[in-house]
């Protein structure tokens, strides 16, 4: 499941590189990879708390940036997410980068906060009617109470510290027939150590939920997708200076085709 990865494109890039030219790295990097690249795409048609508010609604104004998608079975796609809110008048992002993959088998609803995510930033949306499981280092569990055995049969120390990286850490959530890996971090951009990590993380939790088989989980009632409600926004963020800081910047983007994130 994990390629072998040419990135001769993204060492390449110049010291103090752009934003411009670190996409065009990527688009190569792809290119040589045999995966897609798209610059941008607004308004993914993808479950999960990154994409869709707490009523399943897709977030206002939610896209993507640098989305690779490597082929295979399954497919893997990595990119970089961002929505806008307001605070006080203020316009602010909420960004992350994310790795997505189709599972094969039916699976309960699952959502992982590690605390090294939870350090840098809260996911935007937190369920309303599970069980919580606490882990070290102040990771959390939410899932389902005719599911817990099946998440902790998944969850095993091994895979929590992997997720659970100081410096490349990553939330889970299983929604719908999918799982994401969500990182506060931005993954679709030049250092390849951050595709090496994602791509590896991505397979190990992906064999893991597999391997698991969470189809009697299902079938004893446990949803494909927690109830879920929006936690509050915050003061004290930097403004944004993200892609849709407004309708300009956007039609700006769409123009050119390159999706440029705040880092």
């Amino acid at each position: 499941m994990v390629p072998s990865l040419d990135v001769a494109r993204l060492l390449a890039l110049p010291d103090g590189y752009s934003d411009r030219e670190e996409s065009e790295a990527v688009r190569l990097f792809a290119e040589a990879n045999g995966a897609q690249f798209q610059p941008l795409v607004l308004g993914q048609p993808l479950p999960g708390v990154v994409f869709r508010d707490a009523t399943g609604a897709p977030r206002p104004m939610q896209g993507a940036g640098r989305i690779v998608r490597f082929p295979g079975e399954p497919e893997i796609e990595i990119a970089n997410s961002a929505f806008p809110y307001a605070i006080e008048l203020n316009v602010m992002s909420s960004a992350w980068g994310y790795a997505a993959v189709r599972l094969s088998h039916p699976a309960p609803a699952l959502l992982v906060e590690t605390g090294s995510a939870r350090a840098v930033r809260l996911l935007p949306a937190t369920p309303t009617a599970a069980e919580t499981l606490t882990f070290e280092n102040g990771t959390q569990a939410h899932v389902d109470a005719r599911a817990v055995d099946w998440a902790r049969g998944i969850l095993s120390p091994d895979l929590l510290a992997l997720l659970d990286d100081a410096e490349l850490p990553f939330d889970l959530e299983i929604v719908e027939g999918w799982l994401f890996l969500y990182s506060p971090r931005q993954l679709a951009g030049g250092d390849p150590r951050v595709w090496r990590r994602t791509l590896g993380v991505v397979a190990a939790v992906h064999d893991a939920v597999e391997a698991a088989d969470g189809a009697r989980a299902v079938a004893s009632g446990a949803p494909p997708a927690l109830p879920m409600t929006d936690r509050p926004w915050k003061g004290g963020r930097r403004k944004a200076l993200w892609v849709y800081g407004s309708v300009i910047a956007v039609m700006a983007i769409v123009g050119a085709g390159v999706a440029l994130f705040a880092r």
